[in-house]
């Protein structure tokens, strides 16, 4: 999820809930009609109520805004516990985590290019294609009309209208050079796609098509996943014009260069998807997919020869080299919850780019430059618990130095790269 655009990408993240909050409640839909239920779970974009009249699916777009948070502030309390147990029962949450051992830490590529021919595009059809359009509707998905399914490597798109393989190329670019750009990154994070090996996107004509299946007020796409055991799916909702691509009345054309960076930071939540289920800090799950975004892209082709160049543009929006950021002790330490409700208040774009900096200061300016540290810290995660995450963060993140310290360490790093950095007052709440 990123900053507060009319066309605002929203993500549902962390799907879980406490014991002590799946006590009966009342919920208003949008249009002020109210009913008293349990919230038994939330799916994609589908809440599940128990009430005195039986159990309903309801759409999340269709709640109120406060019923909106309280829906998804359960739901990431409920996989929260879901991940404690099974690290208490000592299973992973980040199968296949990589060979950090051979990383040449340091060394980044000049460009990220996603090399996507039309011969390597796969169109779906007969007996696999029924499988999964029988899938998709026993989760809510397609139920009426024909569905058109495309692969590409890494990714899979469902369609409701047939479409050239060459149109999918061009607007699948995006994803298959986020994906590289994830991959390539000296980190070791070592993509790795749902069960059938690919990262699925579900494609609408319009944008009304799209909000009528349960898409958020305002928004221009969204991702959603779930946890289910030790097997992670997740599904971005995307309507077709957002990705360049308009029906002219007789073929389908793409502007090739069209790019929604919100939409950029959600593809990189969902390659980075299994990290997300480790006790990843906010501040680095969200600066990363925002390091990501916010580069420069044309055609299938990240430029990355000026990285912090590109996070001084989008952190000052273009108009200057001055930055108020966040204080580190504050946005390290930073919860799922606190985040989430300072985005719902409205005050949430400052930490977004202010993870930007902070993930960039620890992936390329920090000790040596070469992200050391920070593959150390990733290293541990899998088989770490939330509350571990603090002696995890003193060992690798601030070893030894305080956030003072830490602070005037960053902003003397970038005002090397152009940007004049001044801390906010406050500490972490929560």
């Amino acid at each position: 999820m990123k900053r507060f655009f009319p066309s605002l990408l929203f993500s549902v993240f962390f799907l879980f809930v406490s014991e002590a909050r799946c006590e009966s409640r009342e919920w208003t839909s949008s249009d002020g009609k109210k009913i008293v239920g349990t919230i038994l779970d939330l799916e994609a974009d589908t809440v599940k109520l128990e009430t005195d009249r039986g159990v309903f699916d309801l759409p999340l777009s269709r709640l109120s805004e406060a019923d909106q948070t309280f829906a998804k502030s359960w739901a990431t309390e409920k996989e929260e516990m879901a991940v404690k147990e099974d690290q208490a029962e000592g299973k992973t949450t980040a199968p296949g985590i990589g060979n950090f051992g051979d990383l040449k830490l340091g060394e980044w590529p000049q460009y990220v290019t996603a090399d996507l021919e039309v011969d390597t595009i796969k169109t779906v059809e007969g007996e696999e294609l029924a499988a999964i359009q029988e899938e998709s509707s026993g989760e809510g998905g397609e139920e009426d009309g024909e569905l058109f399914v495309y692969r590409t490597p890494n990714f899979e798109f469902h369609a409701p209208d047939r479409l050239s393989v060459s149109v999918v190329r061009d607007f699948a670019r995006i994803f298959e050079a986020t994906y590289q750009f994830i991959d390539q990154m000296p980190l070791g994070l070592a993509p790795s796609p749902s069960a059938n090996g690919f990262y699925p996107t579900k494609l609408y004509m319009t944008e009304d098509d799209y909000f009528a299946d349960g898409g958020s007020p305002g928004s221009g796409g969204q991702m959603s996943w779930q946890r289910r055991g030790n097997e992670l799916s997740s599904l971005i909702k995307v309507p077709l014009p957002n990705l360049g691509v308009e029906y002219t009345g007789t073929r389908f054309v793409v502007d090739s260069n069209k790019r929604s960076t919100i939409l950029t930071h959600e593809i990189a939540h969902q390659v980075m998807m299994r990290w997300l289920m480790t006790p990843m800090p906010t501040w680095l799950s969200e600066g990363i997919a925002e390091v990501v975004s916010c580069q420069e892209y044309s055609n299938g082709r990240f430029k990355l020869s000026s990285m912090d160049r590109a996070i001084v543009e989008d952190v000052t929006y273009g108009q200057g080299r001055d930055f108020t950021m966040v204080n580190l002790e504050k946005l390290i330490n930073i919860s799922h919850r606190q985040w989430s409700d300072e985005l719902a208040e409205g005050n949430g774009g400052i930490n977004y780019r202010s993870a930007n900096v902070l993930a960039y200061f620890f992936l390329r300016l920090d000790g040596e430059g070469d992200a050391a540290h920070l593959v150390e810290f990733i290293k541990e995660l899998p088989s770490s618990r939330e509350e571990d995450l603090p002696a995890l963060q003193e060992k690798h993140i601030l070893r030894g130095r305080s956030y003072e310290d830490l602070q005037e360490e960053l902003a003397k790093a970038w005002r090397s790269q152009g940007l004049k950095i001044e801390f906010l007052e406050g500490t972490s709440e929560g």
